[in-house]
């Protein structure tokens, strides 16, 4: 018993540490505060500099995470709902100078800045997903309950209520996702026979939302079973729950989650409902934690361009290739994938939205040609080579 007790306590402290990692992710940055000293009361101008030079590290960690065009489309927001909670984000400082002009105090501080709590906030008042040019979701988890035909509304067996795309919904929307809703997507879609089957591959399920302009699609399935009684005539219920989230312009999968859940109730059907809730819930929790790591990193750093061209030769491929490396704001890196038959695909980890680069690929001088945007999506570009 002494063991066990050892055991579980080891490996509380394990999962607590990593979780404590993971919510401590910090940056650290230098910055300089002012006040004025009135009526030779130093201490309370150092107190205001100081207040003042956390507000400056806590504005330089939302200009590392989101562009300067959005800080300012959205100052105001920021200046209520985040810089006025500076001291919730700064987890230690040091003061490293501090310089009196007249009646003023300078002070200058190196502060730790918590980015994982300052994302969720940006991401809860929808700083994020406006930089993302927020990405619409659609929901394709087939989902059978105890006693239940599968739940699978592109397959054509929907019941009344889907217990997991509603919780999925609710846990995403609280941080600004738009969804499509499936009732209408169903009447814009068009669905092949063999599209009609419940384990959707990231291929297939791609083609679908596309038709729907979704950006993400996330697929999966969720199955509840009946685990018997556990004495007063209450059922046990546990649900599996396995995702995916694919970009549905590239079929890139963002995030992934496999969960498990149980509950109880005097009706089989309802324990199954409840497990079922539960186990979206978990999933949700962890595949938004993972898909907003994923836009934050791409706004805050590059993200994944894909890039088909046509209508060129070998030569014109090599200049097109020049200008995206050195003309280009905002690529970091080229990859080429193929070329054949005046064709070629290409990825870059750009800095900026594919909209973004192809306002300014349109504008670029390449010698002997120019380029058409034939199609942009939030992720992908085709260009087409025009002679001048």
């Amino acid at each position: 018993m002494v063991r066990m007790f050892k055991c579980c306590m080891l490996l509380t402290l394990i999962m607590l540490s990593a979780h404590l990692a993971s919510a401590q992710e910090t940056k650290t940055v230098s910055a300089e505060g002012v006040a004025a000293v009135q009526q030779n009361a130093v201490d309370i101008a150092r107190d205001a500099a100081i207040e003042d030079a956390q507000k400056r590290a806590v504005e330089q960690a939302i200009g590392i995470m989101i562009d300067s065009q959005t800080q300012v489309e959205n100052f105001q927001v920021i200046s209520d709902k985040i810089l006025s909670q500076i001291k919730g984000y700064i987890t230690r400082y040091n003061v490293t100078s501090e310089t009196r002009e007249g009646v003023l105090l300078r002070v200058r501080i190196n502060a730790e800045v918590s980015l994982g709590k300052l994302n969720s906030d940006l991401s809860a008042i929808g700083v994020l997903m406006g930089q993302m040019h927020k990405p619409r979701t659609m929901i394709m988890i087939a989902e059978q309950n105890i006693g239940s035909e599968v739940n699978a509304w592109w397959v054509g067996s929907e019941t009344d209520v889907s217990v997991v795309e509603n919780s999925f919904m609710d846990k995403f929307t609280e941080k600004g996702f738009a969804f499509i809703d499936h009732e209408t997507a169903s009447k814009e879609i068009k669905i092949a026979a063999a599209y009609r089957v419940r384990d959707l591959t990231a291929g297939q399920a791609k083609t679908l939302a596309q038709q729907t302009d979704a950006e993400v699609v996330i697929i999966g399935k969720a199955v509840a079973k009946l685990y018997g009684e556990v004495g007063g005539g209450m059922k046990s219920a546990q649900a599996d729950l396995s995702a995916r989230a694919v970009r549905t312009d590239t079929g890139q999968v963002i995030a992934t989650s496999t969960q498990h859940a149980a509950a109880v109730h005097i009706s089989d059907v309802s324990a199954g409902t409840e497990a079922l809730r539960k186990v979206a819930n978990l999933a949700a929790d962890d595949m938004m934690t993972k898909i907003l790591a994923i836009y934050s990193k791409e706004t805050g750093g590059t993200r994944p361009v894909s890039i088909t061209i046509t209508g060129l030769n070998k030569i014109q491929f090599v200049k097109f290739k020049d200008v995206l490396r050195n003309q280009v704001r905002g690529i970091k890196d080229l990859h080429e994938r193929s070329f054949t038959n005046s064709a070629a695909k290409i990825e870059v980890d750009s800095k900026t939205s594919a909209q973004a680069l192809s306002d300014e690929l349109v504008l670029k001088d390449f010698g002997t040609f120019s380029v058409e945007v034939l199609n942009s999506t939030a992720n992908t570009l085709e260009l087409k080579v025009a002679p001048k």
